[in-house]
């Protein structure tokens, strides 16, 4: 079986602590009545993706849909 290698640097993947997972969260700043407060509230967006990045370099290996529950 052939080892799984970076695309841009050759690294090998399956080595500990070769990758990073990265999940972005999205959302919107929307106005908010409250007094006192900011003046706008977060709304966070599920994401649809994640990604995969080399350790070594810090470049992207893959993205990846994640999987909607429920």
């Amino acid at each position: 079986m052939a080892a799984i290698s970076c695309p841009q640097c050759g690294a090998d993947l399956t080595q500990p602590q070769s990758v990073r997972v990265a999940e972005y969260h999205f959302g919107r700043l929307d106005p908010s009545g409250e007094t006192g407060g900011p003046g706008f509230a977060y709304r966070l967006e599920q994401p649809d993706t994640y990604t995969i990045l080399c350790s070594s370099c810090k470049r992207l290996v893959r993205t990846l849909p994640l999987e909607k529950k429920g």
